[in-house]
């Protein structure tokens, strides 16, 4: 059998270079039906991605410029270069210069893949299909080879399916390692966010002392108690997991339960992701293994921790493990026991991935009754209770109180957890209208620590003002249902477990396309079920239910790209004085974005074709009046700077984000309605957020953007005087094929 690692070992020196040289045999480790696959950002002479799969007893590897997309549109090169070693999937570092490939490396995303059909067959003939389970990629995806490329090597596509759930433009990945939570940018700088909160925690007192690496007793719950409300303390859902003291030791990792075991050899995935953690932290938290709905699997981790340490590395393929850290014990040397809970959440939070094996497990704030209500309907053994000021003292302590779910259930504390699965009571009648809110704590905007409760507390605070924008409206949904950084995938058709009070409309893409179910929010109850199951942004159709093919409005959208936010102002005043003088109305609102949409009422008077025809008349209009600031062109390199006016959101099933939803971008942005007078010089889109928009929804009272559902404006006449401003009809004539 010809060695398929020749070519990579001729290209390095393994006296110079920490990388792998293929010590494993072919086929050593048998990881069963699924296979690894690994994504290694690369910031090498030019930034890329590299896209490995595992095969054959070493990683098929494709160099990615613009690394993967979830748009299907988009058809990202992939240049296949030389087989890597199988162990090249766990490696995070830094190639000294003078060595092939030197630069800073991060295991950007890792996980599992399956191949559709014969993947030997498939990459013969220059087209692989395969399936991804990881921590940013999911779904289907495709390979397919075009031609060769310069060199001699071979040139591919890599397509995201159209269709699959986990498909969808504008969707960027976070960008830092799924193992260390560092950027490639901070790998190559030497630098991390630990060393931040080092500095603070110093600032803080935390004494410069190492922890003992044996015998370090855990804190315990002291009581048990009925559930309570209580400001000063922090309440967490008990995850059904194994507790653990994580820590980095010599080359590896140890994970330590209360008696002493180290579970490390059978969670290999996890114990990688603690020891390439930066500064050195000593975690405490729980061990899980998550059901492909995000749910701690009791059965899954009692596999995972009875099979054999040897077949670990399949095992972590199959059912991967999860850290959930609650709770930060040492730093970069300093021992942060005697700290406020408080603050060594808001270290452990700083310094904890955003996604990957190892996760920061978030917590409420005072509110323990609802997360107590929740934790018994989801049949979770309790709730834990801790006092925010608390030091972390070894033993059974007060501050710490466990409040079982179950009545009369014995207090156990943290550990293997006991599950308990009542069946659910008989229910008569009509079904009632209520929305059981799951895991409030949960942190979904890690950079800013907005949780799923905060999210909640939004939408039932701005409902009056949004609901008028989503009535009798089809919604297009996307799910995020660990948080912004987390998988994330688009909902159209209306799930079948939904509660039958939440109404469904059915869409008609086109002449031949299947039906699709999307479903429709009439009230705040609705909204809430939405946002608990996920959703973050909420993109509505121009038509109603009803007269789908005659939409409310037509809408420009003004994309920033690299021009200046002054320019996206000042392209938009000229096309709000451009409808003025055509005698159409125009409203305004922020895209969540650096952008903004500029809307034009039409009462339902056009076509979705002519929709679209208005709407980029009036946008060439603006470029022919200032083709130094805006541009039409689709392409960015052809928009050289300008703003770009996209009239592409205007068709039958085109959606934009509704007025007031929240966009899944750090920050919590919102798309906001504005007033024209606000659209100037100073004009900040990032102000608009979760946690200001209420407030400036309830102080304006009247929405800016209300008119647009019922306004009907005179549009012969608009576009007569649309025609006679001058050099429309070189604009006519240049748009002639």
């Amino acid at each position: 059998m010809p060695d398929r690692l020749e070519r990579y070992r001729a290209m390095r020196d393994p006296g110079r270079t920490p990388e792998p040289f293929g010590g494993r045999e072919p086929g050593a480790r048998d990881p069963g039906p699924a296979r690894a696959f690994v994504v290694q950002k690369h910031a090498a002479r030019r930034l890329h991605w590299d896209f490995r799969l595992e095969l054959g007893g070493t990683l098929r590897s494709w160099a990615v410029p613009k690394g993967p997309s979830a748009d299907p549109s988009d058809r990202r090169m992939a240049i296949e270069v030389e087989d890597h070693p199988v162990e090249y999937a766990d490696f995070e570092g830094l190639i000294p210069a003078g060595n092939y490939g030197a630069g800073a490396v991060i295991v950007w995303d890792r996980g599992a893949w399956w191949p559709v059909g014969d993947p030997e067959d498939g990459l013969a003939r220059g087209k692989l299909v395969f399936r991804l389970r990881g921590h940013k990629l999911h779904g289907e995806w495709t390979l397919v080879r075009t031609r060769a490329a310069d060199g001699g090597k071979r040139e591919w596509l890599l397509l995201k399916h159209r269709g699959d759930p986990f498909a969808g433009p504008g969707r960027p990945f976070p960008e830092a390692s799924v193992l260390s939570g560092r950027t490639v940018e901070e790998l190559a700088a030497g630098t991390s966010r630990a060393e931040a909160a080092a500095r603070e925690a110093a600032r803080l007192g935390a004494p410069a002392r190492p922890l003992p690496r044996r015998g370090l007793a855990p804190m315990l719950p002291g009581a048990r108690r009925a559930p309570f409300d209580r400001a000063g303390w922090l309440f967490e859902v008990a995850q059904g997991g194994r507790r653990v003291s994580a820590r980095r030791e010599g080359m590896g990792a140890v994970l330590r339960t209360p008696a002493g075991e180290d579970l490390a050899a059978r969670f290999p995935e996890v114990a990688l992701a603690v020891g390439l953690l930066p500064g050195d932290p000593v975690l405490d938290g729980e061990l899980v293994v998550l059901d492909d709905e995000g749910r701690a699997s009791p059965e899954g981790l009692e596999a995972r921790a009875r099979a054999d340490p040897s077949a670990a590395a399949g095992a972590a393929l199959q059912r991967p493990g999860t850290l959930f850290a609650f709770d930060l014990l040492a730093l970069a040397g300093r021992d942060l026991r005697g700290l406020a809970l408080a603050d060594r959440k808001r270290l452990l939070a700083a310094i904890a991935p955003a996604v990957g094996p190892v996760r920061y497990a978030g917590h409420v704030e005072r509110e323990g009754r609802a997360l107590h209500r929740e934790a018994a309907r989801r049949s979770l053994p309790g709730v834990l209770a801790r006092r925010a000021a608390a030091p972390y003292r070894a033993g059974r302590s007060a501050d710490w109180v466990l409040v079982p779910a179950a009545e009369g259930a014995a207090p156990r504390p943290p550990g293997p957890r006991v599950r308990s699965r009542p069946p659910a009571a008989p229910r008569s009648g009509p079904p009632e209208r209520s929305v059981n809110v799951t895991h409030p704590e949960k942190v979904w905007f890690p950079e800013d620590g907005i949780t799923k409760g905060e999210l909640l507390a939004y939408h039932r605070a701005v409902a009056p003002f949004m609901l008028p924008f989503l009535a009798d409206r089809p919604l297009v949904l996307t799910r995020f249902p660990d948080g912004i950084h987390g998988r994330s995938f688009l909902q159209e058709d209306a799930p079948a477990w939904r509660p039958p009070w939440l109404r469904a409309v059915t869409v008609h893409a086109g002449e031949g396309d299947r039906a699709v179910e999307h479903l429709v929010v009439d009230d705040a109850d609705g909204l809430a079920w939405l946002v608990n199951q996920g959703a973050i942004p909420f993109d509505v159709l121009a038509g109603r239910a009803g007269a789908l093919e005659r939409p409310d409005w037509c809408v420009v959208e003004l994309e920033a790209g690299g021009a200046p936010f002054a320019h996206v102002v000042r392209v938009a005043r000229a096309l709000h004085a451009l409808c003025g003088a055509a005698g159409l109305p125009s409203h305004v609102k922020t895209t969540g974005e650096r952008g903004l949409h500029v809307l034009v009422p039409l009462g339902g008077q056009l076509t979705h074709a002519q929709a679209r025809t208005l709407a980029e008349l009036l946008a060439r209009t603006v470029e022919a009046e200032l083709p130094e600031l805006a541009t039409t062109a689709r392409a960015a390199a052809a928009r050289r700077g300008r703003v770009h006016l996209d009239c592409h959101r205007n068709g039958h099933g085109t959606a934009i984000p509704a007025p007031y939803t929240v966009r899944p971008r750090p920050g919590a942005p919102v798309s906001t309605p504005l007033r024209w007078s606000e659209v100037s010089a100073r004009l900040d889109p990032a102000r608009f957020t979760v946690r200001t928009v209420p407030a400036r929804a309830a102080r304006l009272g009247a929405d800016p953007l209300r008119p647009v559902l019922t306004e009907r404006p005179d549009l012969l006449r608009a576009l007569a005087r649309l025609r006679e401003r001058p050099g429309a009809a070189g604009r006519r004539a240049a748009r002639r094929p």
